[in-house]
């Protein structure tokens, strides 16, 4: 409720400074074949989540299909703006496929998909920072942005390779068999067999990378579909910190905070406070249109998935 309460708090004050006649004329005037354009481009995105996961999990624990991989991500994207963290989220595509024998690979597959995420994030947000300085607004980026900043790059490529060694050494540590001890055992077999497939991690880190560029490229259409165009400089220097940023559990869904984050950094570019929350405002409610076939997916159930042999596995 807290996050919520945040959520629509920080949506009704940017609803209140901006100026309201302007932003509904913007709205209002917004080219209707770019609108589609915009929630074509986050469709894609969530497409490509979906696949990289797949990539993950196929052959591993059960033969999962990649439409059985499309339906879980897209149940839970529209779950995870209802549910109070990301967490819940990742929880409702693990339950969708979870099975006897399934659970620690797809369990695995996700702890794996959000370390990368969190190397991919920081790297665009890299580039983002650099742009900024290129556009001489270093001297903005105050020190606890740096530190911040400085803190999360040196935590996550610190903790990637660290997390396999920790795998392999925790079961060793664990005394019995029975109960959440096997449990845990098997997700760490299961995390640190991706050690040993490389090829496989780095190429999603390189989809990841891909899949960045798609929020850069939502938020320049909705600003055209708007009649607004700063130039691509604006959203490449702005929208991966804004996402960064927006990992953190504060609000809804990023809901409020990422809009407001969205604003704020583009102020520094020259931006206008409802100009830029109308593009935002936008990019965010087209994106929740192109996650709705997760509600219709609901009333539609899966077929389990297929266990296979070990040597059929895909290392």
């Amino acid at each position: 409720m807290v996050r919520v309460a945040i959520s629509l708090g920080l949506l009704g004050l940017l609803v209140l400074l901006a100026d309201r006649g302007q932003l509904w004329a913007r709205v209002g005037s917004a080219d209707p074949t770019l609108l589609v354009i915009v929630v074509a481009l986050a469709t894609a995105d969530r497409l490509l989540m979906a696949g990289k996961w797949w990539l993950l999990i196929r052959g591993r624990e059960a033969h999962v299909s990649l439409w059985a991989a499309v339906r879980a991500y897209y149940l839970a994207s529209f779950a995870g703006y209802f549910l109070p963290m990301t967490v819940g989220a990742d929880a409702v595509r693990i339950g969708t496929l979870a099975g006897a024998g399934r659970t620690a690979g797809l369990v695995a597959s996700v702890v794996l998909e959000r370390m990368v995420g969190a190397l991919a994030q920081v790297v665009l947000a890299g580039v983002s920072v650099i742009t900024l300085v290129t556009l001489g607004l270093g001297a903005q980026i105050g020190p606890p942005q740096r530190w911040l900043l400085g803190g999360f790059v040196v935590a996550t490529f610190v903790a990637f390779p660290l997390s396999f060694s920790v795998a392999r050494a925790l079961p060793r540590r664990l005394r019995g068999e029975g109960g959440w001890r096997r449990g845990l055992r098997a997700l760490c077999a299961a995390y640190t067999s991706y050690a040993d497939a490389a090829g496989l991690v780095a190429c999603f880190f390189g989809l990841t990378l891909v899949e960045g560029g798609f929020p850069v490229a939502i938020h320049y259409t909705a600003g055209r579909a708007l009649g607004l165009d700063p130039g691509w400089t604006l959203y490449i220097a702005t929208v991966p910190l804004v996402y960064l940023i927006a990992r953190l559990p504060v609000s809804l869904g990023g809901l409020g905070f990422l809009e407001l984050s969205f604003v704020s950094l583009t102020g520094l570019l020259g931006l206008g406070w409802t100009d830029a929350f109308a593009i935002a405002g936008l990019a965010t409610a087209l994106y929740l249109v192109a996650v709705i076939p997760g509600a219709i997916l609901q009333l539609f159930p899966a077929a389990p998935p297929v266990p296979v042999p070990t040597r059929g596995r895909v290392p």
